[in-house]
């Protein structure tokens, strides 16, 4: 397959001066997760249930929850858990805007296995074409190559790697024949806001940098990365004829409290070869109490901070009350709210779980769901929420 990975003009933006020094021991290595079958936990499947969340419905085979080869090709460098939860149930959220849940049901991903998907987030390097400028194979890599700079830092300054992380699900419809098909794929670009990486001393040691990626670039990048998937996934037959929908997402940096978000998304309608032109999604996670949160939406800030005020007042002493705020265009879509206890008595936890189910109607005037999650050192103790227009409801955990 001729390069058009350079010549889709993804070249302006990799540096392609010298040949890629070794970088195994120098920056983070790139890695997918592949659970075998001994790591994997046994799950159980329930029926459909009408919820407002509104769940796709699963495809099993033989009764069993089929999980997928690279297992959501979640890499270790991706900066943190809420990045990895929000990646993956951000994109089903985009999915069901394009594949309704009451006509297609869900699979995750189980046709880019780890060793290729692991491929395509590593480095571009001349080695992955023979001399006449071909693909040797539909692996190479799609992150920046490195210029051929004899100062480490500088070379990995200039060429951040910027895909992280690379996420299949599929969407399946009925057939009268063989029972399902594939019918739909998302596919999920997560790109870094800070690039982590070190390089190695002489004598062994090790010294550790950060540089900040530029979040048009890094977009930007992904939409050129997004093409080249493109073009490697029809050449696939499971790919070949079906609409792929495209979604890039952008990591927060390590420690943040809030989760990354979803930028910007893209369509091919079945069998076409190119994308669509990007839309712009607008998304916004506000940790509360900030004065962010309070310069964004004042109303909810205030009935936070009464909220806050009221859980105080429940005990005799302070305890910590946390809310993130999820918002798309300039809506609340989700607030949920973390309440840490100094102690877990069961009797403790019941009283505070009603007392909250109590207020949680009249505390937040809102057309989201707010969700409270009671939370001790030794782990989740209960939780409480409630969807518009209904009552809240509670769960302890026994």
């Amino acid at each position: 397959m001729k390069n058009k990975w350079k010549a889709a003009g993804i070249g302006s933006l990799i540096l392609a001066a010298g040949c890629s020094p070794t970088v195994d021991q120098t920056e983070e290595e790139v890695i997918v997760v592949e659970e075998t079958e001994e790591e994997a936990q046994e799950i159980i499947i329930t029926p459909t249930m009408d919820t407002p969340d509104n769940y796709y419905r699963n495809v099993l085979e033989d009764g069993t929850y089929i999980r997928g080869d690279a297992r959501g090709s979640v890499a270790h460098a991706m900066n943190n858990r809420i990045d990895i939860d929000q990646f993956e149930i951000g994109l089903m959220e985009i999915a069901s805007g394009i594949f309704s849940p009451e006509d297609y049901y869900f699979q995750e991903g189980t046709h880019l296995d780890g060793d290729l998907l692991n491929s395509w987030l590593r480095r571009y390097s001349p080695e992955d074409e023979d001399e006449d400028g071909e693909e040797t194979e539909e692996s190479a890599g799609l992150n920046p190559q490195l210029a051929d700079e004899e100062n480490q830092e500088d070379a990995m300054r200039e060429a951040p790697l910027v895909l992280s992380n690379i996420m299949e699900h599929n969407y399946y419809t009925e057939n009268g024949d063989d029972g399902v098909e594939l019918s739909g794929a998302v596919i999920g670009i997560s790109v870094r806001s800070v690039y982590y990486f070190r390089t190695e001393n002489e004598d062994g040691s090790l010294n550790f940098f950060e540089e900040p990626v530029d979040e048009e670039y890094a977009l930007d990048y992904a939409e050129e990365a997004a093409g080249e998937m493109l073009e490697r996934l029809r050449t696939r037959e499971e790919f070949a004829d079906i609409p792929i929908t495209f979604a890039v997402f952008m990591e927060e940096p390590r420690g943040s409290i809030n989760p990354g978000t979803f930028h910007r998304i893209a369509e091919s309608g079945a069998g076409d070869t190119e994308l669509t032109g990007w839309e712009t999604i607008s998304e916004n996670n506000f940790v509360f109490p900030s004065n962010e949160a309070g310069e964004a939406n004042p109303a909810l800030s205030d009935q936070f901070s009464q909220f806050e005020e009221d859980i105080n007042n429940f005990f005799d002493y302070p305890v910590g009350v946390v809310g993130n705020g999820r918002y798309k265009d300039g809506s609340l879509e989700e607030m949920k709210i973390e309440i840490n206890l100094q102690s877990h008595g069961q009797a403790e936890v019941i009283a505070l779980a009603q007392y909250i189910s109590s207020i949680l109607e009249d505390s937040f005037q809102s057309q989201a769901p707010v969700y409270v999650y009671l939370n001790s050192v030794e782990g989740s103790e209960a939780l409480v929420l409630q969807y518009p227009g209904e009552s809240p409801t509670m769960h302890v955990y026994k």
